[in-house]
């Protein structure tokens, strides 16, 4: 009967720590070569490759999210090289107009000839970034909070980008592939907030 008892207990609490993880681990956006949770958009060559988000070339164009999101916690890794122009954009609303001053722009680019846009600021809106991370050929880590006006953007851990008064409206959030370059995307997920 001890047995029984204690076995009962311990399925529910096991359960239930699978249900909290599942929880925590929010909406994976990587679903497969299938790619069925995106939108592709303009003329980057996007493509599902080792578990990877990745485009090359020197096609310009996005990676859409079909649902949108108003409050929540973006993570995600990055690889970049030396010549790459990418960015996550947040809060979009038109599907055919993804720019900075219709989305928040958080930009993926060491190199920018304007130091003031480079990785981690968001563009137009907080500029410099409040550090300057470097990023170039390795995997990062960025994670973006959009909860109410408060906009917070770390990339490598470290606080980038605070805003105060951002549109709360929710929207879909676009991957950036812009002129050449490789960038490469794994483990994305969404937390709602």
């Amino acid at each position: 009967m001890w047995m029984r008892g204690l076995n009962g207990k311990w399925l529910v609490l096991s359960l239930i720590a699978v249900l909290l993880m599942g929880c925590a681990r929010g909406n994976m956006l990587i679903d497969g070569p299938e790619l069925q949770q995106w939108i592709a958009a303009g003329e980057a060559n996007w493509r599902y490759e080792n578990a990877e988000l990745v485009a090359d070339g020197a096609g310009e164009g996005f990676l859409m999210t079909r649902s949108s999101y108003k409050d929540f916690r973006l993570n995600l890794e990055f690889w970049i090289d030396e010549t790459t122009n990418s960015g996550v954009f947040v809060r979009c609303q038109d599907r055919a107009n993804i720019h900075p001053e219709t989305c928040f722009e958080v930009n993926i680019w060491d190199n920018h000839p304007q130091q003031d846009a480079r990785t981690g600021a968001i563009v137009l809106k907080v500029m410099p970034p409040l550090q300057n991370i470097v990023t170039v050929g390795r995997w990062n880590t960025m994670d973006i909070t959009a909860e109410g006006q408060k906009l917070v953007v770390r990339v490598n851990s470290q606080i980038t980008a605070l805003m105060d008064r951002a549109d709360t409206a929710p929207g879909f959030i676009a991957l950036q592939h812009w002129e050449k370059g490789t960038v490469r995307f794994r483990n994305i997920q969404v937390l709602p907030i």
